[in-house]
Formats: C-alpha cells, structure tokens, sequence
C-alpha cells in the first residue's frame, strides 16, 4: 500500500492529536474528576489491549455516555494496525546531531465505529462492552457529516510493550 502525501497528513495529525489529548487524561489539574469517572482499573484495561482483541468484536455495539448522560451505542466497523512512518531520507540537518540512544519505536492501530444518530464532538467517552468492560475512549469524528458518522480512536505505544493477556473473547 503505497501512502500518499494527504493519507500520511491526515494520519499524522490524528496521532499528533491524539498525543496532545492523553496527557489531558492524567493531567494534575484533572486528577480529582478523572478518578470520579475512571477507576485506575477502567483505564489501565486501555493499556492491556491490542488490535487482535477488538478484531474479535468487529460488528459488536458499544454503549457510549459522557458525564454519566447515555448517548447511545456505535459500532465497532474497523480494528486495523497502523503502519510506523517511514524515515525521511530528504531530512537534512546543519551541524552536528548527537543522540545517545536510539528513538524508541512506536506501534499503532486505529479504531473506527459508526454510529446511527447526529456527529457527537470530539471528547473522551465512557465506552462500554459486555467483554471489555467501561472504560474511556478519546474518539474523533471523521469525514463530512451524514447520517451515518464515523469516528476513529488510535492507541500508539512502545513497540516493547505488548499487551499482558488477551482481554476480549477469542473465538
């Protein structure tokens, strides 16, 4: 799959949204209501997951609420692993780059559910699923508006740290 210059913006600026949206989750400021929302557990579920076990729930519905308000539920329609960007050779640098170690690498994969009602903003949701559990899940709205809106959630960790155990139901 080659990746066109508009593909690789589009992804580069969901990652890079998504990496200034985690730390709003574990910010001091938002400490007091994060733990009134999120149990430690609830959100330490995120870290043990991987794409295979959302694989398995392709077609499953989530329930979906913000501020304890029930918003409906989306459907899960795409769990597909990311592919790391590729080095750049047109990048030069002037002077003299000294790195003691290496950049760690990342792995990534992307989530997309559907939902069936109007375009809810931006936000991190309380999702929950009979397998999984409840837990939060900062999710974008894509593409032009219809009835039928899609939204994507993307998880990018170390490349060294996989997932403990499998969580979701294989079958």
């Amino acid at each position: 799959m080659s990746l066109s210059r508009r593909h690789f913006v589009y992804v580069a600026s969901l990652f890079t949204l998504a990496s200034a949206a985690s730390p709003s989750v574990f910010a001091q400021d938002e400490a007091e209501t994060a733990s009134k929302t999120f149990s430690d557990e609830a959100v330490a579920i995120l870290g043990n997951l991987s794409v295979h076990d959302f694989e398995v729930l392709i077609g499953e519905r989530f329930s979906i609420s913000l501020a304890g308000k029930s918003l409906g539920k989306l459907t899960l329609i795409e769990a597909a692993e990311m592919a790391p960007p590729k080095s750049s050779q047109a990048a030069r640098t002037v002077g003299r780059l000294v790195r003691s170690t290496p950049a760690p690498a990342l792995t990534s994969f992307s989530l997309r559910f559907q939902g069936a009602g109007g375009t809810l903003p931006q936000d991190t949701y309380t999702m929950q699923q009979s397998g999984l559990g409840t837990f939060p899940l900062f999710l974008v709205p894509e593409g032009p508006k219809s009835s039928r809106p899609t939204y994507l959630a993307i998880f990018t960790r170390f490349a060294g740290a996989t997932p403990s155990s499998p969580v979701a139901p294989t079958e």
